[in-house]
């Protein structure tokens, strides 16, 4: 199988942490990155070259790894306030983009990231790493399999205070679609009004 040619833009704790999640699949190369400070550049090239992976492409813009032709796929770990802009400017590149939790910071870029996937169709995912995770994997094996009995209510809820992580104060964490994970269809427009999540 040829491996997915993959590029990482933002190489901070959750960027640099995932590239040794991203190798260990054996699935994708690394083969750019991008960071605003060229220590954390050496740093991923370090990491991968060390694992005897070839270094990457580095770049300080993002925009100069979405124009070149080093990667397929992108994988957005940058900074909250830049992500919709980053993933749109990716969708619009042709690049198929991952875009790590936040993903918005206010309505108009959940709006934009939702228009740019239309206009663009190019493939777009939230990475919410916790829904693949063994426990959460369990869970929904266990309740398809009618272990748990009848499900009769679920909670979710992305509830970390980050507030103290964010420059400014909080940050409305915010999802710009409905994705429906079972049937991988996009819930219209047209229909978002009837869920609770968007009433009144």
């Amino acid at each position: 199988m040829k491996k997915i040619r993959l590029g990482v833009i933002g190489l901070g704790s959750r960027g640099s942490t995932l590239l040794g999640t991203i190798l260990a699949t054996g699935d994708a190369q690394v083969t750019a990155v991008c960071d605003v400070y060229e220590d954390r550049i050496a740093a991923a090239e370090k990491k991968l070259t060390d694992k005897g992976e070839p270094a990457p492409k580095g770049y300080t813009d993002y925009r100069q790894l979405l124009a070149g032709k080093e990667c397929d796929v992108v994988y957005i770990a940058a900074s909250w306030e830049d992500h919709a802009r980053i993933a749109c400017d990716a969708m619009r590149a042709g690049k198929i983009t991952a875009l790590e939790v936040g993903g918005a910071c206010d309505l108009s870029e959940c709006w934009e990231l939702v228009d740019t996937w239309e206009q663009t169709r190019t493939p777009f995912m939230f990475m919410e790493n916790c829904c693949w995770g063994k426990f959460e994997l369990l869970s929904t094996s266990l309740a398809r399999q009618g272990k748990l009995g009848t499900v009769v209510h679920c909670h979710g809820a992305y509830g970390h205070d980050l507030r103290d992580e964010v420059l400014g104060g909080s940050t409305a964490i915010t999802a710009c679609a409905i994705i429906c994970t079972a049937t991988a269809k996009i819930i219209p427009r047209t229909s978002w009004g009837r869920s609770p999540c968007f009433s009144g």
